[in-house]
Parts: C-alpha cells; sequence; structure tokens
C-alpha cells in the first residue's frame, strides 16, 4: 500500500521536484551574479568602436596587454562592435540603451552620430580632452581636430573629438577608420586613464596610408551604392 501511494506521489507529483531544483539552480546563478566581483570604473575602460564593422573580439585580445603593461592598475578592457552605419535598425537602439546606461568610456563614432550627441553641448556628451592635450596625456600627432572645438556655456573652448581618418592600422582588424570621430564619454568615471587609452590607440594605429587604399575605398563605395566600406 505504501509503495503505491509513492508511486502515485511521485508521478502526479513530479514536477513540483522539478520546478524546486530549477529555482534552486536559478537562485544559486543569482547569488554567484549578485556576489561576484566587478571591477571599479576607474578600474576598467569599455571601448565602443561604432563607424563600422571590427573584430572586435582580435582587438580586445591584443589591446589588452598594451593597456596592462602601461596602466597596471586597469583591470578589464571590453572592445564592443556597435555598427551604426550598417543599416540594422537595432543597432541605434542599442546603442542609445548603453548610453542611457552610462556605459562606454571611449567611443569611435560616426561623424553624423558625434555631430547629434553635440547638439545639446558637446560638454555634456563628452569630455574635454583639451587639459590631457596639453599636459601630454594626449598626443595629437600632428591630427588637426579644429572641427572639434566647442564652447561651453561659460565661453570656454574645449577639444572633444579626434578624427580617426589617419588610423589606418584599424585595418588589420577589418575596420574603415574614415569619417569616424575617437571621444572619451563625459560619464566615464575614469578620466584620466581613458584619455591616456585614448592616446595609446593614437600611438598604435596612427599609421601611413596603405598602398591602394584610395582606390580600394572608392571601388568598394561604389559597389555598396554609397555605403560604408569593410575590409576583412
Amino acid at each position: 500500500m505504501h509503495s503505491t501511494t509513492l508511486r502515485n506521489h511521485w508521478r502526479y507529483s513530479w514536477w513540483k521536484y522539478a520546478l524546486l531544483a530549477v529555482a534552486c539552480v536559478m537562485g544559486v546563478d543569482l547569488l554567484f551574479a549578485i556576489t561576484a566581483y566587478r571591477p571599479p570604473e576607474d578600474k576598467k575602460i569599455e571601448l565602443y568602436i561604432c563607424n563600422g564593422y571590427i573584430d572586435a573580439t582580435r582587438l580586445q585580445e591584443e589591446l589588452w596587454p598594451r593597456i596592462t603593461e602601461r596602466f597596471p592598475d586597469q583591470e578589464e578592457l571590453t572592445v564592443m562592435n556597435i555598427d551604426l552605419t550598417s543599416g540594422d535598425i537595432y543597432a541605434p537602439m542599442q546603442f542609445s540603451t548603453y548610453v542611457g546606461a552610462q556605459q562606454g568610456d571611449i567611443c569611435l563614432l560616426p561623424e553624423s552620430e558625434f555631430q547629434k550627441l553635440a547638439l545639446d553641448g558637446a560638454q555634456y556628451a563628452y569630455m574635454d580632452l583639451t587639459p590631457y592635450i596639453e599636459s601630454g596625456v594626449i598626443s595629437l600627432r600632428g591630427i588637426d581636430c579644429s572641427g572639434y572645438v566647442y564652447t561651453d556655456e561659460e565661453g570656454r573652448e574645449g577639444i572633444y573629438g579626434i578624427p580617426t581618418d589617419s588610423l589606418f592600422g584599424l585595418l588589420d582588424y577589418a575596420h574603415d577608420p574614415a569619417g569616424g570621430v575617437l571621444c572619451v564619454m563625459a560619464y566615464n568615471g575614469n578620466d584620466e586613464n581613458a584619455a591616456a587609452v585614448a592616446d595609446l590607440l593614437l600611438e598604435l594605429y596612427r599609421t601611413q596610408k596603405p598602398e591602394g587604399y584610395d582606390e580600394m575605398r572608392q571601388q568598394t563605395l561604389q559597389s555598396q551604392g554609397g555605403g560604408t566600406q569593410i575590409f576583412r
């Protein structure tokens, strides 16, 4: 009689134990997620490449050792590709969500997106790079930033963006740097290191224009009807 009752119990109540097991697993996962260590804002860098496709995984793998060598106090680098030039309707939504959540310390933006975010005042969207340029943290290496000088509400001029057209080293990661603007977001929470990493990007990837680049770019633009060139 007892065995029959037990069999009936398992037959009709097995789902309760399955549900309990799932709840336990989810609870453990949630506990680990809540208690997992996360680097503080001043120990991590988030780099968002938004001016076309890039091999973000490879860039992160190769850039991170250079960052830790130069800035050993940093604990984490995240490189993310959100291609705002792809025509994917979800890409702008994704980027807006991240910006709204104040994520992304350094961004390589299309010119149009940079100007859009600067409409209400560049100083509210981006960090003024002038103090870091004047102190030598950022070396412009001959790059003309006059097109990205803005005046804040107190009448002070500042440089808020660096054109990336000459960062031909990014071609190695399948990224065409033309028409891009490098900037540090105003909310980044890691000002000094973000500025220094921006300088490192200029140091590593500002190179001579490769032979045949202009012809290759023109051909690709024509084939894409004026779209963004992708080197793969």
